[in-house]
């Protein structure tokens, strides 16, 4: 009876630590389970994330950078733009608003700043078409080639003529001249460096007659 008793006691014993041992593998496969399927893809992605945002948080501290970059060269742009306005540079001051307007194409005061040019420029334009050519007298010999379209002992009739080719736009230079007997006033529409030169150029005054010739003065 008592080895009866024994054997079953041995065999309760037994079942108990088999039960136990099946329940820690299952929990340690559990455990590994949860470890290596759902902790460890956990922190990956948790990783990857915290990655992800430092990236972005810099791309953006970068491209606020580069904004500020490109805002303080506006600035100076405009700055100098500005500067050149004031002081009539008009040329200057478009170019540099120009530049300006390649950063900032929506920016409206560069666009009205040349717009304000233009129309300057235009007036400039317009008076400059409307100006005469100039009329000048030369008593003093220049070693230059002149071409010779009148000469004559009256000097007013020599700047009636000049006068008439100045409205023209050209300019004009009376060459004063002297003989043994008279002073001779000669209306020049152009002078050169050689008599070559003066002479290739005479046919372009043709329309004001046959008698044209070169004077070296």
């Amino acid at each position: 009876m008592r080895n009866s008793h024994m054997n079953k006691q041995s065999n309760k014993s037994g079942k108990v630590v088999l039960i136990i041992v099946i329940l820690v593998i299952i929990l340690a496969g559990a455990g590994a389970a949860w470890y290596w399927f759902m902790y460890i893809p956990e922190q990956e992605a948790k990783e990857k994330a915290r990655l992800e945002q430092l990236a972005k948080e810099e791309a953006e501290r970068k491209a606020r950078e580069a904004e500020e970059a490109k805002q303080a060269k506006y600035d100076d742009f405009i700055k100098n733009a500005d500067s050149e306005f004031q002081a009539e540079n008009w040329e200057n001051a478009k170019s540099i608003y120009s530049e300006a307007l390649t950063m900032y194409p929506e920016q409206e005061y560069p666009q009205d700043q040349i717009s304000i040019i233009d129309a300057k420029l235009d007036e400039i334009a317009a008076i400059e078409a409307a100006k005469p050519g100039t009329i000048d007298m030369l008593r003093t010999a220049t070693g230059r080639y002149y071409i010779i379209l009148s000469s004559s002992i009256d000097d007013d009739l020599a700047m009636d003529f000049a006068k008439k080719l100045a409205k023209k736009k050209i300019n004009v230079n009376i060459l004063q001249t002297r003989d043994e007997k008279h002073t001779y006033f000669a209306v020049s529409p152009a002078n050169f460096d050689t008599r070559e030169e003066a002479e290739a150029a005479l046919s372009d005054y043709s329309q004001y007659g046959n008698g044209l010739w070169v004077l070296r003065y």
